[in-house]
């Protein structure tokens, strides 16, 4: 497997195992994974030095644990010198996403984990290509990792269990696992599939919201679910078809839609944007453009806006920059500081991140951010942002409640269609 992909499921599986309460038996995953996380917070396309008040806000906001956590990864980041720890904080080395995930994969191999955690990693990106039936993997796995039956239903359960891959129940004992990134590669013969699986109403349906998504790089949750229904849209988001992210701030929360397949380049979505800095970055500029008023700094010609950012000049002065990029500013995309531009001094915005700026320009040229994209986004300075997994999770949560079976047919399509 691609060190760069491995890298995303280190990702992947860390933010799982956030969720539970025992991360045992997969130890090197989460550590490697949480330095992963830290490394891609701290880390610019420049070296940086981060003082220490400036390292312990970076991994709050970051979900790692400041007094038990912080100093393990510091030391591994260290021993594998990718920072400099110095008196008063770190200095980091210039580092991009892509190589944030070879490193993390990097750390992982170096821990030298045991081969429950790298079956693990193997199921969900077969997992993710197409699904799987339990009784085909259960043997595979077994024979690669040479580990014994035991073992192997153990690996498989504890994936099941901790969200790496979900499972579809079928007729008997048979289960069928999948995951959320099954439509960020090889998505049009999948999405096919999917189409003859449902019936002409709902196909007409879903064609349209496909062209309105490849039309716009994204739109609001209310005009997608209009068009599906509520049903069809919890049906389709609990798969994966479409990324769910969801902005917040202190008055209300908005969701959007965009395809998975936005955000890729030259490999694959699942590691362009594997920290979803991307999506939140384009959530952030769109805020930009349809709420925020002339006065306060509303943006208007965003291509030149991003290019500007790429070439790594600073933007600004203007109000808007100071409540507007909380969010990136915690994940350490843009750093934004008082500074002087044409006579006037105020809030400046830099791009530290100048990968991500591309990722966001890619999507707004191939589609039409433009004032009817996001009318529905908050009217307030956004300040959190949730991720398409973490939503897709709550869709098949309720799934799971409702109805067992509510992707059934869709699986089963993927499942026996042509070899991917």
């Amino acid at each position: 497997m691609d060190q760069k992909l491995k890298g995303s499921w280190l990702i992947h599986h860390t933010n799982k195992l956030q969720a539970v309460t025992n991360q045992s038996g997969f130890e090197k995953t989460y550590v490697s994974g949480k330095c992963g996380i830290l490394l891609s917070a701290i880390s610019s396309n420049n070296e940086v030095t981060l003082k220490k008040e400036r390292l312990e806000t970076l991994a709050r906001a970051s979900n790692i644990n400041t007094m038990l956590e912080l100093p393990i990864i510091i030391e591994v980041l260290k021993n594998r010198e990718l920072i400099d720890v110095t008196g008063s904080g770190i200095a980091v080395l210039g580092v991009t996403t892509s190589a944030t995930l070879q490193h993390t994969s990097d750390i992982f191999d170096f821990l030298e984990p045991n081969p429950q955690e790298n079956a693990a990693i193997d199921i969900a990106e077969r997992a993710s290509l197409k699904p799987i039936k339990y009784s085909e993997i259960q043997q595979e796995i077994a024979d690669i990792y040479r580990i014994d039956s035991a073992a192997t239903e153990q690996v498989i359960y504890d994936s099941e269990q901790i969200g790496f891959v979900d499972v579809e129940n079928l007729s008997g004992d048979e289960k069928i696992l999948f995951n959320g990134n099954l439509f960020r590669r090889e998505t049009t013969r999948k999405v096919k599939f999917i189409l003859d699986s449902l019936s002409s109403q709902e196909q007409l349906k879903l064609t349209e919201v496909n062209q309105i998504l490849r039309n716009t790089a994204c739109a609001p949750v209310e005009t997608i679910k209009k068009i599906l229904g509520d049903q069809l849209f919890d049906k389709l988001g609990g798969i994966g078809l479409f990324d769910i992210s969801v902005v917040s701030n202190s008055k209300e929360s908005v969701g959007f839609i965009t395809l998975p397949s936005a955000f890729s380049k030259f490999s694959n979505s699942m590691v362009d944007d594997a920290f979803d800095l991307a999506k939140a970055f384009v959530s952030s500029i769109t805020y930009g453009m349809t709420k925020s008023p002339h006065a306060r700094g509303q943006i208007k010609m965003v291509e030149h806006l991003l290019s500007s950012l790429i070439r790594g000049e600073s933007i600004g002065p203007v109000r808007a920059i100071a409540e507007d990029y909380k969010v990136l500013e915690l994940k350490g995309v843009v750093e934004v500081k008082n500074g002087p531009k044409s006579g006037r001094v105020g809030p400046m915005l830099k791009l530290l991140k100048k990968e991500v700026g591309e990722l966001a320009l890619q999507a707004i040229q191939q589609g039409d951010v433009s004032e009817h994209s996001l009318t529905s986004l908050p009217t307030a300075a956004v300040t959190k942002f949730s991720g398409p997994e973490h939503n897709r999770e709550r869709i098949r949560k309720k799934q799971a409640e409702v109805s067992p079976k509510a992707t059934n047919d869709m699986i089963s399509a993927l499942r026996t269609g042509a070899s991917f």
